[in-house]
């Protein structure tokens, strides 16, 4: 759309009656990507595919200063996706908003501490 950085759309292209959307765009620089917008059932097939793509490539770093909600099943995804990546590499957070790292802490506290230790930034 024009004028705005957030793609109002769902998967199949068709704008959403709440307005709300998802864009990945990859980072400058970096292996990694910045995650603008919602994730929920409309978009998680596309965000579960963006971290498929950062597990093939071996990890590298979300940025998630631009995500304004991600539900149980979205954090379930990163979870999963910071596992199947195998050490030296990893898959590092940044910025996650306190949502994020609330669900982190509740249900995968291991899990939160690795990505904290390898640079979740508040």
């Amino acid at each position: 759309m024009k004028g705005t950085d957030v793609e109002h759309t769902t998967v199949s292209g068709h704008e959403r009656p709440d307005g709300a959307g998802l864009r990945i765009v990859d980072l400058t620089g970096t292996s990694g990507i910045q995650v603008i917008g919602v994730i929920d059932p409309a978009t998680r097939p596309r965000w579960e595919q963006r971290l498929d793509m950062l597990v093939a490539a071996g990890g590298g770093t979300i940025d998630l200063s631009r995500l304004a909600f991600a539900d149980v099943r979205g954090v379930s995804a990163l979870v999963d996706a910071a596992r199947r990546i195998r050490p030296p590499r990893s898959l590092t957070v940044r910025y996650a908003p306190e949502p994020v790292r609330k669900v982190l802490r509740l249900f995968w506290a291991e899990e939160y501490m690795k990505l904290l230790n390898e640079g979740m930034r508040p």
